[in-house]
């Protein structure tokens, strides 16, 4: 199976140790559009991003010796003989993966593109809305040799490719929507944009067991090949720092309300739910009123952590037959963080290419370790209803 290793052992072995530094722990008309009526969209041309390869930021300080990154001052053991700490799930990984930049990908969530491949492996996916009101997810993969294949992949919008920027992904993606070729709605992100476009760029199959545009996939090697072919850094840039904090062992919330079942009514076209199971600890993922399974795994998907962020969503004229939208994910928001079969309020605020997650009492939450979704929901919907329910 595929493997990405340093040429250079003992920068391997610094990059280690600063990314357990970085853990403060305690205890993008690409593709088209999805609606089932919309059928001209399958046959619809892909358009494809232009982007410049930029210098690439230099490298962290790697002046650190091991003896002084072994435990952080409350005395959890961040780093330890061959393994490092997930700074997206705060799990145990291989050394291997240590300041490795993660592959995020742009899937499809429709019927017709089910089920999808790897994303058991991921740490986080986001799942957010697109024009035709489906969703789509970007899950993002550290432990990405695990996966045999990324698909079904779709094309990708502005909104998503911004918030690649935060994890410092090597983002893969088949076509854009026009917006996405905007670079002025990149801003400050711009430069640190990497983008794989099977469209463009080499790698892109199809499965002959379904229909296009719902049957493009790739493989880790192809992303990675792609990407150093381009210039871009396969390693962490400086700017990136972890936007999450974790425990070291799974905890119960302290307080909080019932969140044994998280339905989510402002996806229309899936409805998707989350059950807690109390043996597992984790939410189990359901929609199009089935369980949604891996098609690597053959399992159902399943996570520890939900994070629901409600954020400014609205329409952009000018977008083709339909209305583009724009997610705002900048200054600050509310939403919640459900966990254990329960949840609490929570404020994002947005800053320096990070979000961070805070409690009723302004500390940055710790989350329990584990893959987190990320249910992206509109600030107000309707009249007054936020588009999420809780039993």
């Amino acid at each position: 199976m595929f493997k990405y290793r340093f040429k250079n052992k003992s920068a391997h072995r610094a990059a280690a140790l600063v990314l357990g530094l970085s853990f403060m722990m305690t205890g993008l008309a690409g593709c088209g559009k999805d609606d089932a009526a919309t059928t001209a969209a399958a046959t619809q041309a892909e358009t494809t991003i232009t982007t410049e390869v930029t210098t690439q930021a230099p490298p962290k300080d790697l002046s650190v010796t091991e003896s002084s990154m072994i435990d952080n001052p409350t005395g959890i053991v961040l780093v330890k003989e061959g393994m490092v700490r997930n700074p997206n799930t705060g799990l145990w990984i291989d050394e291997k993966y240590a300041n490795l930049r993660p592959i995020s990908a742009q899937y499809c969530n429709v019927p017709q593109a089910l089920p999808v491949y790897g994303l058991s492996f991921a740490d986080i996916i986001y799942e957010m809305v697109t024009e035709a009101r489906t969703t789509r997810l970007m899950p993002i993969f550290t432990e990405y040799d695990k996966v045999e294949k990324f698909e079904a992949l779709r094309s990708t919008r502005h909104y998503f490719n911004r918030k690649t920027v935060e994890y410092d992904t090597i983002h893969l993606f088949c076509g854009a929507s026009d917006y996405a070729n905007n670079n002025d709605l990149y801003g400050a992100h711009y430069p640190y944009l990497s983008f794989v476009d099977l469209i463009r760029d080499p790698g892109l199959h199809r499965d002959d067991s379904r229909i296009a545009p719902y049957n493009a996939y790739t493989s880790p090697e192809e992303v990675i090949k792609q990407a150093e072919k381009k210039g871009y850094s396969i390693t962490h840039q400086s700017f990136y720092e972890p936007n999450h904090k974790f425990r070291d062992d799974f905890k119960e919330l302290d307080g909080g309300d019932s969140a044994m079942k998280i339905s989510v009514p402002y996806f229309k076209k899936n409805l998707p739910w989350f059950e807690y199971n109390a043996a597992t600890q984790k939410y189990d993922r359901y929609q199009f009123d089935d369980k949604m399974i891996d098609g690597q795994t053959g399992e159902q998907l399943s996570v520890t952590n939900v994070l629901v962020q409600y954020v400014v969503i609205k329409d952009l004229a000018g977008y083709e037959s339909a209305g583009s939208q724009d997610i705002d994910w900048t200054g600050s928001g509310s939403g919640y963080y459900c966990t254990g079969g329960k949840k609490i309020p929570v404020t994002w605020r947005y800053s320096n290419y990070s979000t961070k997650w805070y409690d009723a009492d302004g500390n940055e939450i710790l989350m329990n370790p584990g893959k987190t979704w990320v249910v992206v929901a509109p600030k107000t919907y309707g009249d007054g209803y936020d588009g999420v329910e809780y039993e």
